[in-house]
């Protein structure tokens, strides 16, 4: 009888192990991604996160992702460290990064592709009101 309820014990123990092995996993990598096909006639946007948490978030319980819009398409959810690399065609395009932890925030600004376009490395990250923000690093 021992021997049983030890085995059981084992067995919830590894069932719950593995559970939150997924859980943090499936932080790692952004999700909903968009425009990620690179097509012809496309140029590369690399999008990563900064490692900046959420108050009271901790890096093993990551609920606080920035949410990334490229004209108003849900584009990617973006935890800390995560990144991508979107092609976009030649276009004028808005980027929004929202944060809904207790009210929604967000902002705005502006992205000019063009033929001569080389290229740039946007960087999503939080205030200390955690605020989302972007930071626009051209190539």
């Amino acid at each position: 009888m021992l021997k049983n309820a030890t085995i059981s014990i084992a067995i919830i123990a590894s069932l719950s192990a593995c559970t939150q092995l997924k859980t943090v996993t499936a932080k790692n990598q952004p999700k909903n991604l968009l425009f990620i096909n690179n097509e012809l006639n496309t140029k590369p946007v690399n999008v990563q996160r900064d490692d900046k948490l959420c108050d009271e978030e901790k890096d093993s319980n990551k609920d606080c992702p920035i949410k990334f819009y490229i004209d108003d398409f849900k584009a990617g959810d973006f935890y800390i460290n995560n990144a991508t690399t979107y092609y976009l065609k030649p276009n004028e395009y808005v980027l929004s990064v929202k944060n809904c932890k207790e009210e929604c925030k967000t902002y705005h600004t502006k992205l000019i592709i063009n033929e001569q376009f080389q290229g740039v490395n946007i960087v999503l990250s939080l205030d200390n009101e955690n605020r989302p923000f972007i930071i626009n690093k051209k190539s």
